[in-house]
């Protein structure tokens, strides 16, 4: 299990570390050839609306096709992708603006698919008892290319040529794939599992297992509120504060910071009952929304920052252990062959609701008082998640995964 452990962080963290700074290199690079702010913002939407589209596609490939070999097509596509894109100059010369827009595109469903496919195996290499240590480790990988790609594609940009950026990252993907090649599938899937499934068999399940829906309607509303911190930080830090860009990027990077020491925290101590702590995160999420609306302007910088870090810190963790916790619970209850499904459905959804989450706090930020718009976020949160709790309640408090 330690081998399959450190070829799996070698890859996740390889793969999301080239994709992280891709489209962070990418999306400057596209933003300098159109030069509108509102042509790169469809970027954010396209993505998500293009996952959803496919969410059907996506189900049956990883629910039918070997594991091992969606994880290695994916990052050889990505790479082929951009050779494709690079190096074929009379292809590009008189549409470089719309390849690079399919290129973006392309890189985000091969994306989708490699997460997908990655959470959809965890049962295939490791004993039950260790899934949550592999669902920490997987959270963990990513908040360290999350906190590296920016840094990494801020570097790349400024002075390094897009050919020799995209050679490299060509480089670390045929890397990632060697890494991959070795990772040992020791645990076959079920006879259960084998047998053949389609999407409506997951939309029949979905429809079954009202747990499950309430899960992805939670991933939903984590990912739309969390649109308000995302987007409310500058608008409070930069804007209504005055603090310094330094404060502020300080303050940005603690959420990634807090998901890695999240991710490790959680492959040491267990998760007992993960339905219970999907609600309870849920619920301390709504507490923090609610205290960033409390006004600061009469604080002190340094009151201020460390009221605003524990704050962002605990954002971080709330989101680490809910994801976790949901990954782990359904990993547990749902058939291997209709986990890629459910994870599909789970992932399309919920990042739509991102770019959405984005454009709705942009406007509300624009008109009302912070104050107002994190209050209010955090009420409606708590509104909208109580229901679900007591919809669930007996198998919540049960503990009942059957």
């Amino acid at each position: 299990m330690l081998k399959n452990f450190s070829l799996i962080s070698a890859t996740n963290i390889l793969f999301n570390l080239s994709i992280t700074t891709l489209n962070f290199v990418f999306g400057l690079y596209f933003f300098e050839l159109t030069g509108s702010a509102f042509i790169f913002g469809t970027l954010t939407i396209i993505g998500p609306i293009v996952s959803l589209l496919l969410t059907p596609i996506m189900s049956n490939i990883v629910d039918r096709i070997n594991h091992k070999k969606i994880l290695i097509y994916s990052q050889l596509f990505a790479a082929i992708s951009l050779i494709t894109y690079e190096f074929f100059p009379i292809l590009i010369r008189s549409k470089k603006l719309l390849l690079t827009y399919a290129l973006m595109i392309l890189i985000r469903v091969f994306e989708e698919l490699f997460s997908v496919t990655l959470k959809a195996s965890v049962t295939q290499l490791t004993t039950k008892s260790s899934y949550q240590k592999f669902n920490s480790m997987i959270q963990s990988t990513i908040a360290i290319a999350n906190i590296l790609g920016p840094i990494l594609g801020g570097f790349v940009y400024s002075l390094i040529d897009m050919k020799i950026f995209t050679l490299n990252i060509i480089a670390i993907l045929l890397i990632s794939i060697l890494f991959t090649r070795h990772i040992y599938f020791k645990f076959e899937p079920t006879q259960e599992s084998k047998e053949k499934t389609n999407f409506l068999s997951v939309i029949d399940l979905v429809k079954r297992r009202p747990e499950i829906l309430s899960l992805i309607l939670i991933a939903m509303f984590l990912n739309f509120f969390a649109s308000s911190i995302n987007i409310g930080l500058p608008v409070l830090i930069l804007q209504k504060l005055e603090l310094s860009k330094l404060i502020y990027s300080f303050l940005e990077s603690l959420t990634s910071i807090a998901m890695l020491g999240g991710g490790i925290l959680l492959m040491v101590l267990k998760i007992k009952n993960e339905l219970r702590s999907i609600y309870i995160s849920m619920l301390a999420f709504t507490i923090i929304l609610v205290l960033f609306g409390i006004p600061l302007q009469s604080s002190g910088v340094f009151i201020t920052t460390c009221y605003i870090s524990i704050l962002v810190l605990c954002f971080g963790l709330i989101i680490v252990i809910a994801n976790t916790a949901m990954t782990t619970y359904l990993q547990d209850t749902v058939p291997t062959n209709q986990q890629g499904g459910v994870y599909s459905i789970i992932n399309a959804i919920s990042q739509l609701f991102v770019p959405l989450g984005a454009l709705g706090y942009g406007l509300l930020f624009d008109e009302f008082n912070y104050n107002f718009v994190f209050s209010i976020s955090g009420i409606s949160a708590f509104v909208l998640v109580v229901p679900l709790l007591f919809r669930n309640k007996k198998i919540i408090f049960k503990g009942d995964q059957s």
